[in-house]
Parts: structure tokens; C-alpha cells; sequence
């Protein structure tokens, strides 16, 4: 078998795994690049495999850097099954649409601009339609249940206590004789933290693929940064301001819901008359993706603690409580600002480069009495990034903003789990794997994850690059290369869809000829034209002939 890195390798975003055997092509997740603009622009090359090809995808959570170009997959020609447990399928049925929508919006956005410069427009990555459509391929696994795809190909799902529904996965491939044994950590969530039940950890692997997303850092004590949390909600509503917490829609904002029920249902009970700004206290859910998620949550307890599930339902807070107020409409968001009580505002997106949460950085950031609490990572080139970075003067929605609130970055609150939680979690396996390779982090996080895997447990590691592939024969690596060279040949098929653009540039123009009926000097110019056309059909073969020879054979 062969095993391709074609995504969140020494970056943090655009998972996907290319798995190819002697009968089967599929993938393990097919995720959005996110970030800087650099990163963002891996999204518009072609896939360096042929979508019509894969024969099934297994999706390890709904975050959009793991499942955001799943209906592009399917736009472009892939009709298999994806699998995936029965929350993230659910998830996914909400997360994808809206991505949709978003990659119209952005396409409409970038089209304004190039119809003033006279640029060729952009066509979305997909959209909501082909989202929707996307949704047709889901099938729903449990946990712990063994499913087997053929009589050489299985998987199983271990629940990985990241957020709702996801997984790690245990998958085994059998070639010649031999079973190899292959595990996917998906991204590993923390120990201890409200409602999710713990990471599973899983006993046995021949070769691990492992995230890295806080590998070189320690986070601190969960319980130790929510009480850190409140107090700096309290300095902030006792001074006059306003908090606004910039949240992902996808499980931060259920954890902060579930400990502000907590506050206002113990604490604030607890508050003297002196304490009226605190028991004035209003708090806004404003988002309507982050909505929508939270009630999926409700109806999916069974992957709840159960400790955790008792004390929700005893009194009645399945992740709400009676002064959350929910805003889905624009009118209803605008209105948020625009009351002079002290409020907390949890609103998305959770790195800010998009959503309402802009509104509020543009209406609190430069309000010196005003507090912005981030509670989740910060990829590089993204607003959230630039803001918890220092920068005293930002571009938001076309207007420079001056950052004088006070600016808080809460790591502690994260669904990731860290390095000692990471080594905790592969300390669960029972035999030293032959390989473990360390993905989905920034270069200095993977490599200091790679280096205490080296030292504390004697692991062999491997840190990807985006295109490195890898052949396994008899448990062993037998090669190792690149999908050659996986760029060249992004670069080769950009260069093939021009050329066919133009051909059928050329062809319009040949027929309009034809129909038009044709005097000496427009058959002359019929006849150039179409020596062209002959041309460029000869160059495509040649591109294609190019992209044949630079696939990889090992």
C-alpha cells in the first residue's frame, strides 16, 4: 500500500490522507486549508489525485480543516461513501452548507473586485448546493464497531474526546497475506474537560499518524483558566465594559456556554446588593451556525459523560440557561450593541477572519474599558492571530480600528490536547509502532512533539511534507517519496485547464463562423483558427503526457 500526506503537514489546517492499495483508492478526511492568504491558495490547486477514483472517504469530525472539501470532492467527480459517526454526520449537515455559503460569498466578494481591474472571474471552490449534495454520500458508524469494506479493508472508530462525534480511527489493511495495522489520532481532545467523555486510547498500531496542533506547549489546568476566566468578566463588567468572546461555533462555544450556566446559576445567586452590574448581566449567543450546532449537541447526549449528563439534566441546562439569548437574525445582532447593559457576547467565527464576531471586534476594540477573551488557536494570518499578536491598529471591515480593550488569550480552553496530554494518549499503545508521523501542527510544535516521542518512549518519528509518500510492503517501508514533484504537478494541471479554457474559447468562435455564413476573408480567418485549435490540442496532449510521467512509481 501506499500512503500520501497531502495535507496539515507542519501547518495546522487541509487534513487529508490518500490511502491507495491494490484495489482501493480512498481517503482519511479532506479538510480546507485555513490561514494566511499563502495557505488559503492550496485550496484553488487541483487535487494531485483524481476525485472519481476514491472510492470511500473515512472522516475523523466535523471541523471544517478536516471535512471542508468534501463537497468539492464531490463537485468534481467523487461518489463514494463517507463514513463517520452518527454526531458528526449531523454536524457536518449544518458545517458544510454554511461553508457553501461562504465560498459564494468569497467568489462574489473577489469577483466585485476583478470586474474593476478587467481580471478573469473566480468560480467557488463549491457551493451550497453542492454541499447539500455532498450530504447524500454520509453513512453513520458507532464507535467500537468494526466495519469492514471488503475482505482486505476495515476500520473502527475510538471516540477521541475532541468535540461532538469525533474519532480516531483504527484501520487495517491486509495485502499478500499480511494484515498492517494503522492508526489516525484525528485530533485528540483533553482529559477531564466538561461533558465529553475522555480520549480513548487505543492498544496497538503498526504505524501512527498523530496531530500535533499543541505539541511543544503545555495548556494549563482547565479548571485553573475558567476560574481565570471569570475573574477577568468580573474587572471587566464591574469597570462598565463589555466582554466579547470570539468562539468556534464547534464545541468552544458549548464549553463556554456550559460554564457561564454555572456562573449564572450559582454564582450570581450568590451576589449582593452591591453586585448590580453583575446581576444586570445580560449574555448573547450570536451566531447562527453556533446555534444550530448547540441543539445538535442537545440531541446527541449519549456521547456525553454521564456524570456530566446528570447534573445538565437534574437542573434542566442541557447547555442553556434562562438569561442566554439566542440571535439568529442581522437585525436582532446590531441590536446587541446597541444596549448600555453589560453584556458578554460569544459570537463567530472563532479566528475572526469572518462572521458577526467582526461587528463586535469593530464596536469593542477600541474601547479601553471592554475586555476580548480568546478561548481557541490562532492560525497564522488570520484577524485573531494579529489581535492576541499585539497589533495596535487592524483593518476591519474596511475601516483602521485602534486596539485599546484589553486583550486576553485563554489556551486552557482548548479541545486539543497538549504535549504531556499527546504522550499520555500513545503511552496507551502496547508495542512501539514501526513509524509514528507527526502531522497537523506548526513546524516547531511537530518537531518538538517528534523529538519527546524520540526521548521519553524510543518512537521512531517521521515529520511529513505536503505530496510525501510513503510504500509499505511486508510492515516495512519499502520507499519513500514525493507524489513527483506534487507541485510540478498542481502546476502541470493549472497549466492543462487553461489550455482547455482556450480550445473552448476557440471552438465558440469556429461554430459562430460557421453559422454566420462565411466570405473568402472569414474562411481564411476559419481556417487559422482552427489550425490553433489543432495546436493547442497537440500542447494538451503534451501536458498530459507530462502529468502522466510525473506521477510517482514506487
Amino acid at each position: 500500500m501506499k500512503i500520501s500526506f497531502l495535507g496539515a503537514n507542519r501547518l495546522v489546517s487541509g487534513s487529508c490522507y490518500l490511502i491507495q492499495t491494490k484495489y482501493k483508492k480512498f481517503l482519511i478526511d479532506c479538510g480546507l486549508f485555513r490561514g494566511e492568504e499563502s495557505i488559503t491558495r492550496l485550496n484553488y490547486l487541483p487535487f494531485s489525485f483524481r476525485p472519481e477514483e476514491i472510492d470511500f472517504v473515512i472522516l475523523t469530525h466535523a471541523h471544517i480543516d478536516h471535512c471542508g472539501r468534501i463537497p468539492q470532492l464531490f463537485r468534481e467527480g467523487f461518489n463514494g461513501q463517507v463514513y463517520c459517526t452518527k454526531s458528526t454526520m449531523e454536524l457536518c449537515s449544518i458545517m458544510l452548507p454554511d461553508s457553501g455559503q461562504i465560498q459564494e460569498t468569497d467568489a462574489l466578494e473577489e469577483n466585485q473586485r476583478r470586474l474593476r481591474t478587467g481580471e478573469t472571474f473566480v468560480e467557488p471552490l463549491y457551493d451550497i448546493e453542492d454541499a447539500l449534495d455532498s450530504l447524500m454520500l454520509f453513512r453513520a458508524v458507532p464507535y467500537q464497531y468494526k466495519i469492514s469494506i471488503d475482505e482486505n479493508i476495515s476500520f473502527r472508530f475510538q471516540d477521541a474526546g475532541h468535540v461532538l462525534g469525533s474519532a480516531s480511527v483504527e484501520l487495517w489493511v491486509k495485502e499478500e497475506d499480511k494484515t498492517v495495522k494503522w492508526v489516525f489520532s484525528g485530533d485528540i481532545g483533553r482529559k477531564n474537560k466538561p461533558f465529553l467523555k475522555n480520549p480513548q486510547r487505543i492498544k496497538d498500531a503498526d504505524y501512527v499518524v498523530i496531530e500535533s496542533t499543541y505539541g511543544g506547549r503545555k495548556n494549563r489546568p482547565y479548571r485553573q483558566e475558567v476560574k481565570k476566566f471569570f475573574s477577568i468578566i468580573d474587572k471587566t463588567i464591574k469597570r462598565g465594559g463589555d466582554v466579547v468572546i470570539p468562539a468556534f461555533a464547534l464545541q468552544r462555544t458549548q464549553d463556554i456556554i456550559y460554564e457561564l450556566s454555572h456562573y449564572y446559576n450559582v454564582q450570581l445567586k450568590q451576589l449582593t446588593n452591591k453586585d448590580k452590574k453583575l446581576k444586570k448581566l445580560k449574555f448573547y449567543l450570536d451566531s447562527p451556525l453556533a446555534i444550530a450546532v448547540t441543539k445538535i449537541y442537545r440531541n446527541n447526549p449519549q456521547d456525553f459523560a454521564q456524570k456530566d449528563l446528570r447534573i445538565m439534566e437534574n437542573k434542566n441546562q442541557l447547555l442553556d440557561f434562562q438569561s442566554l439569548k439566542m440571535t439568529t437574525t442581522a437585525n436582532a445582532s446590531k441590536q446587541i450593541n446597541r444596549s448600555k447593559r453589560s453584556k458578554i457576547i460569544i459570537s463567530a467565527g472563532g479566528m475572526c477572519d469572518g462572521g458577526r464576531i467582526q461587528y463586535h471586534l469593530k464596536e469593542h476594540l477600541w474601547k479601553k474599558e471592554s475586555s476580548i477573551i480568546f478561548v481557541g488557536y490562532q492560525a497564522e494570518g488570520t484577524l485573531g492571530r494579529k489581535i492576541v499578536s499585539g497589533e495596535k491598529s487592524l483593518d476591519i471591515l474596511d475601516e483602521m480600528v485602534d486596539v485599546r480593550a484589553e486583550i486576553h488569550h485563554l489556551d486552557g480552553f482548548s479541545s486539543h490536547a497538549d504535549q504531556d496530554e499527546l504522550i499520555w494518549w500513545m503511552k496507551g499503545l502496547k508495542n512501539k509502532p514501526k513509524k509514528v508521523f507527526v502531522v497537523h501542527g506548526e513546524k516547531e510544535e511537530s518537531e518538538s512533539l517528534a523529538e519527546q516521542f524520540k526521548e521519553q518512549l524510543g518512537f521512531e518519528t517521521h515529520i511529513p511534507v505536503i505530496g510525501e509518500t510513503f510504500l509499505i510492503k511486508d510492515k516495512k517501508i519499502i520507499t519513500q517519496g514525493m507524489i513527483k514533484d506534487s507541485n510540478k504537478e498542481l502546476q502541470l494541471n493549472e497549466i492543462l485547464t487553461d489550455l482547455n479554457k482556450i480550445r473552448h474559447k476557440f471552438y465558440l468562435l469556429l461554430n459562430e463562423l460557421e453559422l454566420s455564413g462565411m466570405d473568402n476573408e472569414q474562411e481564411n480567418l476559419w481556417y487559422k483558427i482552427k489550425q490553433k485549435v489543432e495546436e493547442l490540442q497537440k500542447d494538451i496532449r503534451r501536458v498530459k503526457c507530462l502529468i502522466k510521467e510525473n506521477e510517482l512509481e514506487v
